[in-house]
């Protein structure tokens, strides 16, 4: 495959179905994947380098600053959680499971050339928002977990 310079386009953000705005400049993906090393005599026991190395799944975080969103949509990650008010989440703190009490959401970033979906996701980072005579950005950070298998799909 010939490399080439790569333009996704105007990424629209949609959060548990809802258009929530566009990016100011992209969507930064990270994916993030979880191993174990394992120690062995052969380099050294616990004190050396591991003689293999399990793999233990991965998840990703997206980043967005939005300079052009709605605000209904927007106070939802404010909630964190679905129908919960802003500042008071509708789960009992401590007691509740985001994936078995689905309180997931899904994610999708939206552009020309491709749609990545992310299944299972929350606003697990703060939430930024500036409030003043300029104009407002509001910054978020996903956490998205594998849901099906994948943490993402791309169409």
């Amino acid at each position: 495959m010939a490399m080439t310079i790569n333009v996704d386009g105007v990424t629209k953000i949609v959060f548990d179905g809802e258009d929530l705005g566009f990016t100011r400049n992209g969507a930064d993906v990270t994916l993030e994947g979880f191993f174990i090393d394992i120690p062995g005599d052969a380099h050294g026991g616990d004190d050396g380098p591991p003689i293999d190395v399990q793999y233990l799944g991965e998840l990703a975080r997206v980043r967005v600053e939005l300079t052009k969103y709605d605000v209904a949509v927007a106070l939802t990650l404010y909630e964190r959680f679905p129908a919960s008010a802003a500042g008071v989440p509708v789960i009992t703190p401590g007691s509740s499971l985001l994936f078995q009490d689905s309180q997931k959401r899904a994610l999708v970033l939206s552009s020309a050339s491709r749609t990545m979906t992310f299944a299972a996701a929350f606003p697990r980072a703060p939430v930024e928002v500036n409030k003043g005579t300029k104009f407002s950005t509001l910054v978020c950070e996903f956490e998205c977990h594998p849901y099906g298998g994948a943490v993402y799909t791309i169409s």
